[in-house]
């Protein structure tokens, strides 16, 4: 039974360092350094549950598992971030501002109720 309370602690703990590594950003990292965080997430856990191996060897593939995951997310040049969105007016909208108001007064004045 200690054993799967370990697990599970564990694993909230593995959880909880992917959504903070996922809510970070820094410069790009190097192509092998993402290619070996694939590699991290990709090869050991499924085959610690393939093979099913002792307690120590499934730790150990859970840490590798959260160590990619940390070095795959937070690219800035992935864009997951809502940081780099540019807050400029698109160069359409003054065009469109001006046409709506236009818009607004021509059907104000219909619909004023004519005074004799």
């Amino acid at each position: 039974m200690r054993l799967v309370l370990l697990d599970g602690a564990i694993g909230v703990l593995v959880l909880a360092t992917i959504a903070f590594a996922g809510t970070r950003t820094h410069p790009p990292r190097p192509l092998w350094l993402r290619t070996s965080g694939w590699l991290l997430v990709a090869v050991p856990l499924p085959l610690a549950v393939v093979l099913h191996p002792g307690q120590a060897a499934f730790l150990a593939s859970v840490a590798a598992f959260a160590v990619g995951a940390a070095l795959i997310l937070g690219d800035e040049e992935q864009g997951w971030s809502r940081d780099d969105v540019e807050d400029e007016t698109p160069p359409w909208w003054p065009a469109f501002e001006r046409d709506l108001r236009e818009y607004e007064r021509d059907s104000s004045r219909r619909s004023e109720p004519m005074r004799s």
